[in-house]
């Protein structure tokens, strides 16, 4: 225990010099376009990151980085811009439940820095030698894009500071629903491991008797909210519905292929929860009786 405590202390100055890095090439790039600036301070943060990571020997460092950092991001745009309206100030809102709970959730799980995620695993063993190079631009800056890029309408209503409407209000709801879907499943999860500890169990009760992954479904109807909440002040459709799009295709065609075949290495009964129950989105199922009457019409 005091060892996995001494370790959060560790991660928590690691990320205060990152984000103090962060700000300084903020400041120091006032030539510079202001959404460049906000682009360069979260890659330098990054890049410190990454070298603490190699430095430890331990990708992982970087997890809590795509919860923490969007909030500061946000509240940092608010300071600059001296944007304080309410609608800014919901979103900032609605985006912090969101940060809390992902990271208060990585916090409970995490077990010190001799954990390491199996994917950064699975990396390496798959080419040690790029391993340097697949942490770099894998693990870090390929994450820190993708959540930059939902952020980039966040920061343009920050600077505009519009008048809230219904649809900033939805934009907020839906996050803060999104976050609420996300405790709840994370929470099934965790009862269930504890209730069968040791098995090899897929599980098959509350919200994931609909969703394969409700906690993903959750994650990406957080960047759809802030895009609405963009939509908001932009009033149209225009180039960064590219946001929430990039997000969804990231857990639907990565993120969870590539966790349902690790599953289905020590659960070969997952591929029948697969043909009954909704990929993301929460969706009636099909009950056994149902799959077994397709197969024999077929």
């Amino acid at each position: 225990m005091q060892k996995r405590g001494m370790s959060f202390i560790v991660i928590f100055i690691l990320y205060i010099l990152s984000i103090t890095l962060g700000i300084l090439t903020f400041i120091y790039l006032n030539q510079w376009p202001d959404i460049y600036r906000f682009l360069a301070a979260d890659i330098v943060s990054t890049l410190l990151i990454y070298l603490f990571s190699v430095i430890i020997k331990n990708a992982s460092l970087y997890d809590p980085y795509w919860s923490v950092i969007p909030p500061i991001i946000l509240i940092g745009a608010a300071f600059y811009y001296n944007s304080f309206g309410f609608s800014v100030i919901l979103m900032i809102a609605a985006l912090l439940i969101w940060s809390i709970r992902l990271t208060y959730n990585w916090a409970s799980l995490w077990t010190g820095f001799d954990e390491i995620d199996w994917r950064y695993q699975a990396m390496e063993e798959k080419a040690p030698k790029l391993y340097l190079l697949t942490n770099l631009f894998g693990i870090q800056l390929f994450p820190t894009s993708i959540v930059f890029i939902q952020l980039i309408g966040a920061i343009y209503l920050i600077e505009a500071g519009p008048r809230s409407t219904l649809l900033t209000f939805i934009g907020a709801l839906i996050i803060i629903a999104a976050a609420i879907i996300q405790l709840i499943s994370d929470q099934q999860m965790k009862r269930f491991k504890q209730k069968h500890l040791g098995e090899k169990k897929c599980i098959e009760e509350g919200l994931w008797q609909y969703s394969r992954h409700p906690n993903y479904f959750g994650e990406v109807m957080v960047w759809w909210g802030l895009y609405l909440m963009y939509l908001s002040y932009a009033k149209t459709l225009d180039l960064w519905i590219i946001s929430p799009l990039l997000m969804t295709a990231l857990f639907l065609f990565i993120s969870i292929p590539w966790m349902e075949r690790k599953i289905i290495k020590t659960r070969p009964e997952y591929r029948d929860y697969q043909k009954r129950v909704s990929m993301l989105i929460p969706f009636f199922r099909k009950e056994k009786e149902e799959q077994e009457a397709t197969y024999k019409n077929a």
